[in-house]
């Protein structure tokens, strides 16, 4: 960073906690081997020269201040890619996340702990009113219905059997996409509502290591939930998000009284029910799916539900051509903006990085990249648009809504 951040005692401090840190996360198994270096698309790219081995060696020699210090930490994404692949074990994702947890919260680069903040205080990311999240809400309820007359989109309706949650960007930046969402819930016939509050998709306070923030927006988000008496969450297509919860409530002791789960598993479960009439033919191009970092590779590592299968499951039943990026699943790379670095101001590096993603999609020769989570969806766009490819990424919602027969 430009400016030193660890002053006096705060220094020895961090160089105590991540030393031990290293520790309780196994990098005295490190052998040096490399794999994390090969499969970080962050290693070694700025003058910082830093990658996750030498991150541990670091630590492990005292200098883990240094680290605190370093831009590095804040342009990693988080993605887990050298947890993956490393035969040690070593959980190196989480020494980033605690090292960025010794910043000062106001010196968090760029807008990653100002979200979190709105969210603790106003119950969404965006600084959303109530009364401008449910005008939005009717807006494009009333929109739809023209299309389909017996719509309802039901907001705070008790004993409901699912709670949806949404990512604020979508009525912030992308109202019409709510109406994608919203005619997947209402042609599923499934028991479900959203909420006046408390309906955030997204968790940014996990990326600051900011528990205090973490733990309250969970708790406020579970009671909201369990005072409707929802029976399951739906969780939106955010990977972060959903990761977050479950990881949360682990993290924090938390036993809600209710089931979550992605959305994308919940699309797949009512395709295999039945409830969805589909004709593929709506989706005639070309069509890759890019794997959320969170929702495949930390989801199934963590031992929650992974959407990898489910999606793929569900493209086969509403698009004409789906073509696998290489690697795939959980050995699929970031999407360059997951883990806050969307947020923290530093797109020279993001577009870097992220120019093996750019790869991994041209060599698919795809015309669109199925993305399940908004994050990875804004991320691939500015991709797109700096690479000047022809490609460009779509919600798997919106691939959905438009293969629903509806009459």
């Amino acid at each position: 960073m430009s400016e030193e951040i660890l002053h006096g005692k705060a220094r020895q401090h961090a160089r105590e906690a991540l030393r031990k840190l290293v520790l309780e996360t196994g990098g005295d198994r490190c052998l040096s081997c490399g794999a994390c270096v090969v499969g970080c698309p962050v290693s070694d790219w700025s003058d910082e020269r830093l990658d996750p081995r030498r991150l541990v060696r670091l630590i492990q020699n005292g200098l883990g201040d240094l680290i605190v210090e370093m831009d590095w930490i804040w342009q990693c994404t988080e993605c887990g890619r050298c947890n993956y692949t490393c035969p040690a074990g070593v959980d190196l994702a989480t020494l980033i996340t605690r090292a960025r947890g010794l910043v000062s919260r106001d010196m968090s680069p760029g807008q990653i702990q100002k979200t979190a903040d709105l969210h603790r205080k106003v119950s969404n990311n965006m600084g959303l009113e109530v009364s401008d999240w449910l005008e939005t809400v009717e807006w494009m309820g009333d929109e739809l219905g023209e299309e389909i007359t017996d719509l309802e989109v039901p907001v705070e309706k008790q004993g409901a059997e699912y709670f949806a949650t949404i990512n604020s960007k979508l009525p912030m930046y992308y109202p019409a996409d709510l109406q994608d969402i919203f005619k997947i819930f209402h042609a599923a016939g499934v028991d479900w509502t959203l909420a006046d509050k408390w309906w955030e998709g997204t968790n940014y306070a996990m990326f600051t290591d900011d528990e205090e923030t973490w733990e309250e927006t969970l708790r406020r988000q579970a009671e909201k939930v369990e005072q409707l008496g929802c029976r399951k969450v739906a969780y939106t297509e955010c990977g972060h998000g959903y990761y977050a919860s479950l990881a949360g409530y682990k993290r924090f002791g938390m036993k809600p009284r209710f089931e979550v789960f992605h959305v994308v598993n919940l699309y797949a479960e009512w395709i295999r029910e039945g409830r969805l009439n589909l004709d593929p033919s709506r989706n005639s191009q070309r069509i890759t799916l890019h794997d959320p970092c969170n929702a495949v590779r930390k989801a199934s590592m963590a031992g929650f539900a992974s959407i990898a299968e489910d999606a793929r499951f569900v493209l086969s039943r509403i698009c004409e051509e789906v073509v696998e990026m290489t690697p795939n699943r959980d050995a699929n790379y970031c999407c360059s903006g997951g883990g806050g670095a969307l947020l923290a101001g530093f797109k020279n590096a993001r577009m870097h990085y992220g120019k093996v993603k750019v790869d991994q999609i041209d060599r698919t020769e795809a015309d669109r990249v199925c993305t399940p989570c908004v994050n990875c969806y804004d991320a691939l766009e500015n991709l797109a648009r700096d690479y000047e490819r022809p490609w460009r990424p779509v919600h798997l919602w919106k691939l959905l809504a438009d293969a629903i027969v509806t009459d």
